[in-house]
């Protein structure tokens, strides 16, 4: 099992029988839950954005949760997300300090989440850097919304 033990033979399926379906009911509603949290977020700074300098619509982020499309969607999200903040942070002096969109951030978020199904310790590691870069994207994205808020 993944992160557990040095074997590579198990799948996903033996994975949550060994976890057993109560802990896997609250692990995939943590994980949903956050999700949902992080899409939150990023709605909430597309709805800040002025409607002319927005490339997606801020409802747009919940298509995270349109598995298996997703694995796509979250790129679109992602890019056009920092497209929006960048061309935002052309005429609102708030977003002056920024030289950060968020693109290097949400892009390897995404790649690593696409990464993290390969059943190797590759997609293990994918699987954390995905993590990581996941919180950091929120990060700067709450920063964003904190600066359009003021």
């Amino acid at each position: 099992m993944p992160y557990v033990n040095d074997t590579n033979s198990d799948n996903a399926l033996d994975a949550l029988l060994r976890f057993g379906i109560a802990w896997s009911v609250v692990i995939f509603s943590f994980f949903f839950g956050m999700v949902a949290l992080y899409c939150r977020t990023l709605q909430k700074c597309l709805e800040l954005i002025k409607p002319e300098n927005r490339r997606a619509s801020p409802t747009s982020v919940w298509y995270m949760f349109l598995i298996p499309f997703n694995f796509i969607e979250d790129f679109c999200i992602v890019i056009n997300l920092s497209h929006s903040i960048e061309k935002e942070a052309r005429s609102n002096p708030k977003l002056a300090q920024l030289n950060d969109f968020g693109m290097v951030t949400g892009i390897g978020w995404s790649l690593a989440q696409v990464l993290s199904f390969i059943p190797t310790y590759l997609g293990q590691v994918a699987g954390i850097v995905g993590f990581m870069l996941v919180l950091v994207h929120w990060a700067l994205i709450v920063k964003v919304n904190r600066l359009l808020t003021n």
